[in-house]
């Protein structure tokens, strides 16, 4: 017995002019009655208008029709209006199929003939499609409150602040032993010059006392999956082998007997195998290090450190842990790393020991630095003649190719604190441009500059080049400038993404901008977020800035999460997800590897894939992939895109 045709329900809008004057809707009205499975056509003069709307869903009421097909504009401005619509009247949105007849037809066909033919076409396509479909039922979950920021420098804890504010649970995690970022290791902040260390202070206090901040040092995010109200993440917290009991008293400090250059100090200075990053640090307890620990490694150490501490904080026995947090936000706030210059050997860093970097120069002259904040070469002595050349190794194709934006303050912030201890000292800027973005800006490069700083303007940054001279002196020179010599040298490096930017992105599946920094959803209308929901951009993690604008970036992206993240609130879950046969699934796991959200396992027992339809965002990458048909993308079959297919080749 032969199956009776599927009785679709057909509407046709005009949509004033931008249909109806294109094609003869007449003609495919009555071409519709004729065809024997279109049980209903009715045309409307403007579907999405509320009238439209209205028409469509009394019209919609008590009929069952297995299909709706609607001849109008693009299904990415109103199909979701009218699958809502369809649902209001009681039909399932799955039956919904929209056939664009204006963009795809009567906006590009301008044969008046042709364009109807090719309205037919596309109608017949979207009721073979829609014959197909099975319905899909809508699912939705409690969205997460909490947020997650990764980073815990000053964007961090601002974004920290501002969410715990708002009354949400917030997880800070920081890859170093304790939270405070760049600004901690510097010793004032251009161009108001405030004091690094004094301005985080607060902070530092605000974010340690908050009750809804749980900070999490010394720790690295494995993994993140779920999306925006519900993602979960894996926290690996590396062991301090210090309690938390501890108070960083530093009375263990002295009994340890290693000694290792300082990453803190950037291998300027040394601290012990037990140590903290600075006093003030939040945490305050210690750490010690495993790779410089005697006792750790087994080398024989007696742990004096351990019988001296008054709390009993030392714990050898402590081992790394994972954390799993759940949140409905993500911040990224990584911060920067200053820029590679090695591949510059003209300039002299690392052959010629009184080059310095600008960050490595921060650390001289900070009061938790090295030296005690003291402006000095190696040997002690004060420096006569300081060089800084900017944009070292930017704005060039074989270095970083644009501009950081912050280099020159603080290029011009390294004489005005060579000079507070040193009124005598020269220091000679040598530039191309300069680059002063406001006002604060234009009155401390004009300050500098009348304090005694000079600006030399070289053709091109390119031909500086550094080389010793006698007496531990060295020879800058570069076309355009008269060579001289200096005692200390200083380049500006730029700014590049942090360490783990792009293992981080690639976790969370978002792109990169051309300079490797997280790519903003929109540059413009959207710069706080990234294209991926739930994924906020903070700080220097969305590109190089100032501390000022760090801050702003922060708040903003912390509110625009919370600003969404409401108690009570539900969000909706995907409903065209993918499905696995087990029947047909062979295990070969090549969905696993193609998955860009890894929703899909592999059953160790059953040996076969299974898809978290929680996680799953039904783009039907698996159902590409899979080789055997076992995947399955719901809405998105292989009948409905044939049927479809069919439909547009019928004569």
């Amino acid at each position: 017995m032969t199956e009776a045709p599927r009785k679709t329900i057909l509407y046709l809008c005009r949509c004033g002019p931008n249909i109806a004057d294109h094609l003869d809707l007449e003609g495919i009205e009555e071409w519709a009655e004729e065809r024997g499975d279109i049980e209903i056509v009715e045309t409307h003069e403007l579907l999405c208008s509320p009238d439209g709307k209205q028409a469509f869903k009394d019209s919609l009421e008590g009929k069952e029709a297995h299909s709706i097909v609607l001849g109008a504009c693009s299904p990415k401005m109103h199909e979701k209006t009218f699958q809502d619509a369809a649902e209001d009247a009681g039909a399932n949105m799955a039956q919904v199929q929209m056939a664009n007849i204006r963009e795809h037809c009567a906006w590009v066909t301008q044969d008046r003939d042709r364009a109807t033919d090719k309205a037919k076409a596309m109608i017949t396509a979207a009721v073979r499609r829609a014959n197909l479909a099975e319905k899909l039922e809508r699912r939705s979950m409690d969205v997460h409150t909490d947020v997650l920021v990764i980073g815990g420098g000053i964007a961090g804890m601002e974004a920290a602040l501002t969410a715990a504010a708002a009354d949400r649970k917030v997880y800070l995690v920081e890859k170093d032993i304790s939270i405070g970022g760049a600004v901690i290791r510097s010793e004032e902040v251009a161009p108001v010059m405030e004091c690094g260390p004094c301005l985080l202070a607060p902070v530092l206090a605000q974010v340690k006392e908050h009750p809804n901040i749980e900070v999490i040092t010394n720790a690295e995010v494995q993994e993140i999956l779920g999306f925006y109200g519900n993602f979960t993440a894996r926290v690996l917290k590396r062991a301090r082998f210090v309690e938390e009991s501890c108070i960083g008293c530093e009375l263990c400090y002295d009994p340890c007997p290693v000694e290792v250059d300082s990453p803190f100090h950037l291998g300027m200075g040394k601290w012990k195998a037990v140590h903290a990053l600075f006093q003030g640090s939040v945490p305050a307890a210690a750490v010690i290090d495993p790779e410089a620990c005697t006792r750790i490694n087994g080398q024989g150490c007696e742990a004096p450190c351990a019988p001296i501490c008054p709390f009993d904080s030392i714990n050898f026995d402590q081992q790394d842990e994972v954390i799993e947090v759940q949140a409905g936000a993500v911040v990224l706030a990584t911060g920067f790393a200053p820029a590679d210059i090695s591949a510059f050997p003209e300039l002299g860093h690392g052959d010629l020991p009184e080059v310095y970097t600008l960050s490595e120069f921060e650390r001289l002259v900070s009061s938790n630095g090295p030296t005690g904040g003291k402006v000095q070469r190696r040997d002690g002595s004060a420096p006569a003649t300081i060089a800084v050349v900017h944009c070292a190794g930017s704005l060039r194709e074989d270095g970083l190719p644009y501009c950081s934006g912050v280099c020159c303050v603080n290029a011009v912030k390294a004489g005005v604190l060579a000079r507070t201890q040193h009124p005598d000292v020269k220091v000679i800027n040598l530039h191309n441009d300069l680059v002063l973005p406001g006002p604060r800006e234009q009155r401390f490069f004009a300050d500098a500059r009348k304090g005694g700083t000079e600006f030399r303007r070289c053709e091109t940054l390119k031909s500086v080049r550094v080389t010793a001279a006698e007496g531990g002196a060295m020879t800058v020179t570069a076309d355009g400038v008269e060579p001289f010599e200096a005692d200390m040298v200083l380049l500006a490096n730029g700014m590049v993404p942090a360490a783990g930017t792009e293992r981080l992105t690639a976790m969370l599946n978002l792109e990169r901008d051309p300079d490797g920094f997280p790519a903003a959803d929109d540059a413009l209308l959207h710069p706080t977020g990234a294209a991926i929901d739930g994924v906020y951009l903070a700080g220097c993690a969305a590109g190089p800035c100032d501390v000022a604008t760090s801050v702003t970036r922060a708040r903003a992206a912390a509110g625009d999460a919370i600003s969404r993240l409401m108690p009570g609130r539900k969000i909706e879950l995907e409903i065209m997800t993918s499905s696995i046969d087990e029947e047909l699934c062979a295990g070969c796991k090549l969905c696993v590897t193609v998955c860009p959200y890894r929703a899909v396992s592999y059953d160790e027992e059953q040996r076969i894939c299974q898809i978290n339809e929680v996680i799953c965002r039904g783009c039907g990458t698996c159902t590409a992939g899979c080789p055997s048909g076992a995947s399955r993308a719901r809405h998105f079959t292989d009948e409905q895109i044939i049927a479809e297919m069919g439909g547009l080749l019928d004569d």
